[in-house]
């Protein structure tokens, strides 16, 4: 599917006007995101990526049992897109105040530094290098992901760019063998349910590519047994329900729009189902990533 900005940007504001009605998520916090999210959108049409040549490509046998296309460490981006707006976010979520925005500053001055490069952000970011951002997450205890949202933030638009692009060079297949992604292995931000079947589709938590995973199956450990796998809804929040695995313990939140008039937004869906992560939590579940927005 051709992306297109417009439609895209009308989505956006459509479901930040509805967020804007939720009493748990700050105006402040909704203002932020919208600045972020247009900020990305804007970028999206203008990002350059190289894809890997097709011999370093994953073969078609590997994909159709599991493995990734590519895999997240070798994922192209642009990386000149990439430092250009995160110079943008810095200062914009610099602005602010509260413990993300004084996250931001201390960036802010280690890149005017020369102590935190750009492009080795980016490189330890995709190699998703734990012992990198420990350091900076004690330096931000208010809003410890700071770092790795900003860096999240500024490769999206080219990221999401790349994964259009390698979605064609997907060998057929009805339902993948897992339910990571095909394209860089990353496991689901959320699934939906779609058309009278209800086939179920995942959204990647990193390249946002979707794709059909198992009706019933846990994505993340691949759980098949019903007497292991339920679900919960909660009557506030209708179209939105939380799928559960007993065996390791994880949900993932699936949107079923089916029967209502929305449309679907995963990275703000996400957000939109923010008290669905609470009860979850409080039931002894963990979520199998963190939000679209690094939370």
């Amino acid at each position: 599917m051709t992306f297109n900005i417009e439609t895209a940007g009308r989505r956006l504001d459509k479901k930040f006007a509805q967020l804007r009605t939720k009493s748990y998520l700050s105006g402040e916090i909704i203002d932020l995101l919208d600045a972020v999210a247009h900020l990305q959108l804007d970028a999206r049409p203008d990002a350059r990526v190289t894809l890997p040549a097709d011999a370093e490509l994953a073969p078609r046998e590997a994909v159709l049992q599991g493995a990734p296309l590519v895999g997240r460490e070798r994922f192209p981006y642009d990386a000149d897109q990439a430092e250009a707006l995160l110079g943008k976010l810095v200062a914009l979520v610099g602005r602010g105040d509260g413990p993300l925005a004084d996250g931001a500053k201390i960036v802010a001055r280690a890149l005017e530094s020369g102590s935190l490069l750009p492009a080795e952000l980016f490189e330890r970011f995709m190699r998703d290098d734990h012992a990198f951002f420990a350091p900076w997450t004690e330096r931000m205890p208010g809003a410890p992901k700071t770092l790795s949202f900003l860096a999240f933030a500024a490769l999206s638009p080219s990221i999401e760019a790349a994964a259009d692009e390698l979605a064609e060079k997907l060998p057929e297949m009805k339902v993948p063998a897992v339910g990571s992604c095909p394209l860089c292995g990353s496991l689901p931000l959320v699934s939906s349910l779609e058309q009278v079947e209800g086939y179920r589709r995942a959204t990647c938590s990193f390249c946002r590519h979707d794709y059909r995973i198992k009706r019933v199956a846990c994505p993340v450990c691949g759980e098949e047994d019903q007497q292991k796998l339920t679900y919960f809804t909660v009557d506030e929040e209708p179209g939105f329900r939380v799928d559960v695995c007993e065996t390791c313990k994880t949900y993932v939140k699936t949107l079923d729009f089916r029967k209502l008039d929305r449309i679907a937004v995963p990275v703000l869906d996400d957000l939109d189902s923010l008290a669905l992560d609470y009860v979850a939590a409080g039931q002894g579940y963990r979520r199998a990533t963190l939000s679209a927005w690094g939370f």
